[in-house]
């Protein structure tokens, strides 16, 4: 039975996600899926889903080379097909060189999982927060989606077909607990996908989001003193952190060929927590 990192289909319920019958619903078999900081955490979880279900994918890393190539060598290691590609997604020169060097290597990207985002352990509050740390914020986390969208799109609008999804935060609908300009940049993907899904349904192009909260990530864990965790689980009703899986699952629903009549939508996944 096939196994990425971990996961395995054996580790779905019997009937498998999203079965039909003997055939998958999450269609992606033989597209090229793009996944921004897919070398750790929620996106190394996409990056092997997407393989799993049959995309080629390229990972996205800026600092953590070996981390993106782990997760290139276990999914080639069964059977997928993936490469790692260095870029900081505030940079809009080294965004444009990376498609371009996807395209070259793996085809024409026609998925694209805009994931990579940071935190902001540091955070004291409004009154302590720097213009600095304010703008490196918006950079990474919301022009970082605008400059990786602006890349892909004419692939996917000659191909007249593509799947764009973007990973926000509950944050950006609730104003959450990490920071103004974190939730500000979350809720500005929210909006600028919204905007976004208007304008390229008519070239068969999806923009959806989808908003976790309280994942086990590093993330979490950088910005959450690790006393604080007991009472944060007593605040989930499902009683658990989500995992890196949980995300995944939500993006391949959105990047799924099946999911054609879904765009400009907004999918919490948060346990019950905040709701």
């Amino acid at each position: 039975m096939p196994s990425f990192g971990g996961i395995s289909r054996e580790s779905e319920s019997e009937e498998g996600f999203f079965r039909r019958g003997e055939e998958y619903m999450a269609s992606v078999s033989g597209h090229v899926a793009l996944v921004t900081g897919g070398s750790r955490g929620i996106g190394r979880a996409i990056s092997v889903f997407l393989a799993r279900e049959g995309a080629k994918v390229a990972v996205n890393y800026h600092r953590h080379r070996e981390a993106a190539e782990e997760v290139v060598a276990e999914i080639r290691k069964s059977g997928g097909v993936a490469e790692a590609f260095q870029a900081d997604v505030q940079n809009a020169r080294e965004v444009e060189a990376m498609v371009a060097a996807v395209a070259r290597t793996l085809g024409a990207p026609d998925i694209l999982v805009a994931n990579a985002g940071i935190g902001d352990p540091d955070y004291r509050g409004a009154w302590n927060l720097k213009e600095e740390d304010w703008d490196r914020m918006i950079a990474v986390n919301l022009k970082g989606v605008y400059l990786a969208v602006r890349a892909v799109l004419p692939f996917m609008v000659e191909k007249r077909w593509g799947r764009i999804v973007a990973i926000a935060s509950t944050s950006g609908l609730t104003g959450g607990t990490s920071g103004i300009h974190y939730a500000a940049s979350k809720g500005g993907v929210i909006a600028l996908c919204k905007a976004l899904a208007r304008e390229c349904a008519s070239f068969g192009i999806t923009v959806n989001v989808v908003a976790p909260s309280k994942i086990d990530t590093d993330l979490l864990h950088s910005v959450t003193p690790e006393e604080h965790i007991p009472r944060l689980l007593a605040q989930i009703p499902v009683g658990r952190l989500g995992r890196p899986e949980d995300i995944a699952r939500a993006v391949l629903f959105f990047a799924a060929e099946e999911a054609d009549y879904l765009t400009g939508q907004v999918l919490v996944v948060s346990g019950g927590y905040g709701s």
